[in-house]
């Protein structure tokens, strides 16, 4: 009798646990689920990001101390984003001038996965995906592409703790637009 009193708050304490575990993978997973446009700073990128990314940073892109083209970056806190792996959020890049940034080596804080080619309506490039970011609660995903004529490059990068970077990637990606 004892033994299966014993077995039963057993099997009980296993199914709050269970409970826990999926309420939390839940909470991973969840997509962003409203949407709001925005433009930079110059007015010459438009975007849609989730409406939780309200925090937003507008400036000119410089790589090697030069002015290249415009850039936003948007999170929850840019502050945090810029300064840990816990922030969800991006930077758009716009190069108009020819200058092709460095896509970055994240192998000492991050694992490697798949490059996927992206082709959407206005651009089309590549996607590096690294995951286990940080304290492995992060995504990061580096896009590199163009628009189809070749007139200006475009780096995106996201960080991710939901579980729904890749989907996130793709509807900013799908709503870009730049006007010089």
């Amino acid at each position: 009798m004892l033994a299966g009193v014993a077995g039963l708050v057993l099997l009980v304490m296993a199914a709050v646990r269970f409970v826990g575990l999926l309420e939390e993978s839940s909470q991973r997973t969840s997509a962003p689920t409203s949407f709001v446009a925005i433009r930079d700073e110059s007015e010459s990128i438009s975007i849609t990001i989730p409406v939780e990314w309200g925090d937003a940073s507008s400036s000119g892109w410089i790589i090697d101390g030069r002015e290249v083209g415009p850039a936003v970056t948007v999170a929850s806190n840019v502050e945090a984003w810029y300064s840990n792996w816990g922030t969800p959020g991006a930077f758009i890049g716009v190069s108009t001038t020819g200058v092709v940034p460095e896509r970055g080596d994240f192998s000492r804080v991050c694992t490697r996965g798949d490059t996927v080619e992206r082709s959407m309506e206005v651009l089309s490039g590549t996607v590096q995906f690294w995951s286990d970011c940080g304290d492995g609660a992060a995504d990061f995903y580096v896009f590199f592409g163009g628009s189809a004529d070749g007139s200006y490059a475009v780096l995106v990068e996201l960080v991710s703790i939901d579980g729904a970077g890749l989907s996130t990637l793709d509807r900013l990606l799908t709503t870009f637009s730049f006007t010089p």
